[in-house]
């Protein structure tokens, strides 16, 4: 440790300091400034140590010591849990385990940051038995009483064996053509599984999001959904704790959803009274945080008290029944009712467990990056709510305070309630004032400093926000992060800055328990103040109605109009041009009609006109002499700016380059995730090497890309592997079951230029039609 500027000083005779005294002291001075410059030695000094060490070292150290070890570089995922520095610290635990089915999976799940599964395909297969090698348990033909066996056919997990599949997993070699059409799955792997030198290794895309104690949507007293906008909603299981190189991965180490049947015979696996659960698979000791938990009035049900049930509809109003002094938990659905015997609580929390691709549209993920500023700020105004009254009261408060205060109303913790904050009960946001609307946890021990992490607010209802005339071009600022909104958002008035961040504006106004739009097309976002500016940041949303005049920032979200046909963004009246519009890494489900498009880069736009149709082109730009559209997926005809590699070169090449989704379905765990279907042309378009669109932040392609990189370094002699995404497939389009005639789903507009993807019409003779 160097010495500071007094002990410098000290250590000079007395007769100099004496004389330095009398003199003013500037040898006083010096050795300040000495000692500041002995310090960034000392400084420097300890990092030159500390870069010796991979757990230590400067990031720019990292493939330095990696080229020490022979490992070479990958791509660096900012997203993943697990990075270079992760990769290269284990790499002599690599080497050692090198051919091991264990180290396949770690180096996999390291240098991808997802959760990744390996099969040898080998063992699965059916062979003549040889009395060298008695395998007793592998059956050639299926077991039919072994349910639990069946129901994982096809997926990751399938047990069952196969004869042999003569075809390579391994990818297929092909041309390299510019802009590539091949379908992302053939990249991946070949069209061979089955087979002697055969290696699966799946890598799971969802993302598991842990709701405590939320509020459950109540049908009547004893019936509720899981969800709070009220759509069916399968539940996800939480991921193993697990160490590196310490076990295989099992079916409780990545997240997807619970099956009945599995959450019946392994219920202590998934739902506890405590915070975490803890059993045995395979030998090995697990624990995890649970995954499903029922609070009734607070107190936290015990396992015996809950039963798995199938809680689909049967009559028009009712569930499956729940036997008596049991609830029923249906995973598949989202559902939870009470049977007789238990008594009616006031209020019914639930813990649960979701799936989603990425950390955008609002969820109890930390969020405590994008409010830095806030965290660092002292509001003039703080409230803390937890209803709807008392959010209209903190609002009316504001509305009073006096223009340049900076103002935080907190939604506590996870809940839902009601509200209306239109007309005399808007949001006021007076000149050079800040108001922040965040969810946060909120703890009765330090109540003034919320945590912005494990929160969600559910609001329902629409809300205003009125800028008031601004004085000196300081208009009014307002933050809303951490919510969700089950209706319209409306910005009126006069000048002034909205920026929504990690928030959902729910695609369709609300969602009935079929997970269909209850207002589909109409606008989440109506902006009529002629000189506002409003950014969205990692925000999900529905049709945007913007007036002229105004100007729109969409970064890393979805814009969802609920049909590629429909109008997402345009003008108030959702015909005319809308508002100058800056737009990145988005996806965009519907038409759009702008004024001037400044900025569109790595943009995903979804969308077609109808067969008889009033606009000239799905994307459609009044202003063409000024913008810049880069690196985008745009539909054909569009009317842009000037283009640079932009898909597809050609109208001829539409068909081929187009967009492919698992869902587009709002609510369900891989909306608007594109498939293995997407070219990979898309999948690899943006400007940075990896996927169109909103998913963009995931960085999905670069991971993908460092497993096949390392994969061929660890395999033993003469296997071949390839990787299966999951999810993968597209999901079908859901279709009412009902055969009376001309039956057809509120989707909104219909598509009739023959794709097909939006007919949503059945009955007798429909297929004539």
């Amino acid at each position: 440790m160097s010495l500071n500027a007094d002990q410098l000083y000290a250590l000079l005779p007395a007769v100099y300091r004496t004389r330095d005294q009398d003199a003013g002291a500037p040898l006083q001075a010096f050795m300040t400034v000495l000692a500041g410059q002995l310090s960034l030695i000392d400084d420097n000094l300890q990092q030159l140590y500390a870069d010796e060490f991979i757990e230590t070292c400067a990031s720019w150290v990292i493939p330095y010591i990696g080229d020490l070890v022979g490992s070479n570089g990958i791509y660096q995922i900012d997203s993943a849990a697990y990075g270079s520095r992760a990769e290269v610290a284990n790499t002599i635990g690599y080497r050692r385990r090198k051919g091991t089915l264990l180290a396949l999976e770690q180096i996999a799940m390291d240098v991808s940051g997802m959760p990744a599964y390996g099969v040898e395909e080998f063992r699965h297969l059916i062979t003549t038995e040889s009395m060298r090698l008695v395998r007793p348990h592998h059956n050639t033909t299926v077991d039919l009483r072994n349910i639990e066996q069946l129901c994982r056919r096809g997926t990751a997990f399938d047990t069952l064996n196969r004869t042999i599949d003569v075809r390579r997993i391994a990818p297929r070699n092909y041309p390299p053509v510019s802009p590539d059409p091949t379908a992302l799955d053939i990249v991946l792997h070949g069209g061979g599984k089955s087979n002697i030198p055969d290696l699966a290794m799946y890598l799971w895309r969802w993302q598991p999001f842990l709701l405590q104690n939320a509020p459950g949507l109540r049908i009547d007293a004893r019936r509720c959904m899981c969800s709070p906008l009220g759509q069916d909603l399968p539940l996800f299981n939480t991921r193993a704790q697990r160490v590196s190189f310490e076990r295989l991965t099992t079916r409780y180490d990545v997240s997807q959803p619970i099956g009945r049947r599995e959450f019946a015979r392994h219920m202590e696996k998934f739902y506890s009274a405590a915070d975490n659960v803890s059993f045995t698979v395979n030998g090995n000791a697990l624990s995890a945080r649970t995954s499903i938990q029922v609070l009734l009035d607070g107190v936290p049900l015990d396992v015996s008290q809950i039963c798995c049930q199938d809680l689909s509809d049967r009559n028009p109003g009712s569930w499956g029944g729940t036997p008596p002094f049991k609830v029923g938990i249906d995973p598949e659905l989202g559902r939870v009712q009470l049977g007789n015997g238990i008594p009616v609580p006031d209020e019914i929390r639930i813990t649960y467990c979701y799936g989603f691709g990425a950390a955008i549209g609002g969820g109890p993920y930390d969020r405590s990056a994008a409010l830095s500023p806030l965290m660092s700020a002292q509001p003039g105004f703080y409230a803390a709510v937890d209803s709807g009254a008392a959010l209209a009261a903190a609002v009316a408060t504001w509305n009073t305070q006096p223009a340049g205060t900076p103002g935080l109303i907190v939604l506590e913790n996870v809940n839902a309630f009601s509200c209306d904050l239109t007309g005399a009960n808007a949001i006021l946001l007076p000149a050079a004032s800040q108001l922040w609307i965040a969810a946060a946890q909120v703890s009765s021990a330090n109540a003034d400093v919320p945590i912005y992490n494990s929160s969600l607010a559910v609001l329902r209802g629409n809300i205003e926000i009125n800028g008031q005339p601004a004085s000196g071009g300081n208009s009014g600022n307002c933050h809303v992060n951490g919510v969700w909104l089950s209706g319209q958002l409306s910005v009126t008035g006069e000048a002034s800055n909205v920026f929504l961040c990690d928030a959902t504006l729910v695609p369709g106004i609300a969602l009935a328990p079929d997970g269909q739009a209850t207002g589909p097309g109409e606008p989440s976002l109506i902006i009529t103040a002629p000189a506002a500016t409003v950014t969205l940041q990692r925000v999900i949303t529905g049709p945007v109605a913007s007036t002229l005049g105004a100007t729109v920032r969409i970064c890393n979200s979805i814009v969802d109009a609920g049909s590629p046909c429909a109008m997402a963004y345009a003008g108030t009246d959702m015909a005319s041009a809308g508002a100058d519009l800056h737009i990145e890494e988005a996806t965009v489900i519907g038409k759009v009609h702008v004024h001037t498009l400044t900025l569109a880069s790595n943009t995903l736009f979804y969308a077609r006109l109808m067969r008889v149709d009033a606009w000239p082109a799905a994307l459609w730009c009044t202003r063409r002499q000024s913008g810049c559209v880069r690196f985008c997926s745009l539909p054909t005809p569009a009317i842009t700016p000037q283009t640079y590699k932009c898909l597809p070169d050609t109208a001829s090449d539409a068909a081929a380059l187009g967009s492919q989704f698992i869902t587009l379905e709002y609510g369900r765990p891989s909306y608007a995730m594109l498939s293995g279907d997407v070219p990979v042309c898309v999948m690899t378009g943006a400007d940075d090497g990896t996927e169109i669109g909103a998913y963009h932040l995931t960085q999905e392609w670069q991971a993908i890309r460092n497993v096949q990189i390392r994969l061929g370094e660890y395999l033993p002699f003469a296997l071949e592997a390839g990787i299966f995404l999951v999810p993968s497939a597209a999901e079908p389009v859901a279709r009412i079951v009902d055969y009376g005639y001309g039956a057809r789903k509120n989707i909104g507009p219909i598509c009739d230029d023959g794709g097909g993807d939006d007919m949503q019409i059945a009955g007798i003779g429909v297929g004539l039609l």
